[in-house]
């Protein structure tokens, strides 16, 4: 059977729409497990004393993942929204974007060890604490010279 020429580009586009989705939902997939290999959710659930919601946060993490897909595959055009309310989206989105970047950071330097062994070398026995807060609005600072100002 033929199927003639105008329905090969479309077949074509399908298969790479098809593959495009699935090869996201792999990386998505792969993420989500890293972050619950190195016990994010976990930890924060912890620390906040809300254990019993650990279900909803990867869902909720998984869902956005999900959402950020399709956002980044079929890039809406979202020239109706006006700029203050373009501006608010981009500021919400970075605030959460960073404080997960920033808790990633925390997790992987927790999991590597890094700060007690950096503690240890430089003979650091008291300001423990001062020194992570000053690490992690560091880090905010350097976030925020890098989105806004580059």
């Amino acid at each position: 059977m033929c199927l003639g020429i105008m329905t090969v580009p479309i077949i074509n586009k399908v298969i790479l729409g098809w593959v495009a989705f699935g090869a996201g939902f792999a990386v998505a997939g792969g993420f989500i497990a890293f972050i619950s290999l190195i016990g994010i959710v976990t930890r924060l659930a912890g620390l906040t004393k809300t254990a019993d919601a650990i279900p909803t946060y990867e869902n909720s993490m998984a869902l956005g993942l999900i959402f950020f897909n399709l956002v980044s595959l079929y890039q809406p055009d979202l020239q109706w929204i006006s700029y203050t309310a373009a501006l608010s989206i981009i500021n919400i989105v970075g605030l959460f974007t960073g404080i997960f970047a920033g808790c990633l950071a925390g997790a992987l330097a927790e999991v590597v060890n890094i700060i007690p062994i950096f503690s240890r070398r430089i003979k650091l026995r008291k300001g423990f604490p001062y020194m992570v807060k000053a690490a992690a609005v560091g880090k905010c600072i350097g976030c925020l010279i890098q989105f806004y100002i580059f």
